[in-house]
């Protein structure tokens, strides 16, 4: 009769001693330290401003610190191989295809490599501080009243926040809620005007060109424009199914230095594998059809639309081509367009208001398709498309009538 007590209890002995030697446990911070800290995180007063203070950290990261990189690799990589390439006195055709202003290097490896890696580098190793810290699940608790407004009540939270890592591993998450009105509210608002990590890393390198003020605007435009949107589909949208919120707090605790390395090394190493190839066939892409004469066509069909109404240079359709296929390849041309100077104080914050809100990127398309179906889909891919170019023509004029009249 004591045979299967004693092998349960050599087997879980066995188990003891496996979980000893495999599991490293980290070390957290004073208990009490610990869970005041997270409950102040939490806290709807107290809250906001410990948020305020880490978003001010990560502006001031990725200005300065990536700033520096790309000095350093432009220095190293972009001006030794266009001086190579200048002096070897090419024909004009494979001049333009390498480093012209469409070329397979300017605007693909080298946009790529010096422009966007740095920004993102910077932001993926901050970003992952946050999430071994225990912060994040923290933050989900305080957001939620707010989320609630706007008809994303339960578990529609952890996918919204996930959005601001990739939109459309974000988008595919919805599929565990239970209620329509609550996941067609999540999917929309997460293509909307929620930036993925790689965007929102490079929007803030742009707009700390133009000063503090543009950061603000830009980014307070941006969140109002998604609860606006929240409010409008939370009335839109008749109740079907309630869901109950339930989240497990971490504790508030170190990040392990060595953990959060080897996160954010496999994050810039897929970044590399996958953007780089479609940076090149963008540039290419656009480099066709500008010899072509097609580029120049659909700049004069789109004026209307780009330049009287959004107030943005004919370039600026380089940008939303490019945005199809990567939204950091279009968020890099506009970093240096405006490191260039060709775009002004307000049209640096409308450049990013409608690039953020504009066209999701290929693989979110595919994900609301999967997830809402192919009319809903193309449906809500319309109805965004053409919010994000009258909301952001709109914000343009509010900001001509405030900094200009």
């Amino acid at each position: 009769n004591n045979i299967p007590h004693l092998i349960n209890n050599q087997r879980s002995l066995w188990v003891d001693k496996v979980d000893s030697l495999t599991v490293k446990r980290q070390k957290i911070m004073s208990e009490d330290f610990s869970k005041r800290f997270a409950h102040a995180c939490r806290h709807p007063v107290l809250g906001i401003p410990i948020l305020a203070f880490l978003m001010i950290i990560v502006y001031v990261s990725v200005v300065y610190i990536s700033g520096s990189l790309d000095k350093l690799l432009n220095f190293f990589i972009v001006q030794p191989i266009t001086g190579f390439i200048t002096s070897a006195a090419l024909p004009q055709f494979w001049y333009d295809l390498l480093i012209g202003n469409h070329g397979i290097l300017t605007l693909g490896f080298f946009n790529a490599i010096c422009t966007v890696l740095p920004i993102l580098s910077v932001y993926f190793f901050i970003f992952a501080l946050f999430e071994d810290s225990g912060y994040i699940a923290n933050f989900c608790v305080l957001s939620k009243r707010l989320f609630g407004k706007i008809g994303v009540t339960g578990k529609a939270i952890i996918p919204l926040v996930l959005g601001f890592g990739c939109k459309s591993m974000a988008t595919l998450s919805t599929k565990n809620l239970n209620s329509y009105k609550e996941k067609f509210i999540a999917i929309f608002l997460i293509a909307f005007a929620i930036p993925c990590s790689a965007q929102l890393g490079i929007n803030m390198a742009i707009l700390a060109k133009v000063g503090i003020t543009a950061f603000l605007i830009a980014f307070g435009t941006l969140a109002l424009l998604e609860l606006g949107a929240g409010l409008i589909l939370n009335y839109a949208i008749k109740e079907d199914t309630d869901s109950c919120f339930i989240q497990s707090i971490a504790p508030i605790r170190l990040p392990n230095l060595k953990a959060v390395c080897i996160k954010t090394h496999y994050r810039v190493v897929m970044f590399l594998k996958e953007a780089i190839p479609l940076f090149i066939i963008s540039a290419a892409a656009l480099f066709v059809f500008d010899k072509t004469g097609i580029l120049n066509i659909t700049k004069q069909m789109l004026n209307p639309l780009m330049v009287r109404w959004l107030g943005l240079p004919q370039d600026i359709v380089d940008v939303f081509i490019l945005a199809l296929a990567r939204r950091e390849a279009a968020a890099g041309l506009i970093f240096k367009m405006v490191d260039q100077g060709s775009l002004s104080y307000i049209q640096s914050i409308t450049a990013v208001v409608v690039t953020t809100t504009f066209f999701p990127c290929f693989t979110n398309v595919i994900a609301i398709g999967k997830e809402m179906g192919a009319k809903t889909a193309a449906a809500m891919v319309s109805l965004i498309c053409v919010s994000s170019l009258i909301l952001a023509g709109g914000l343009r004029w509010v900001l001509v009538l405030v900094f200009v009249a």
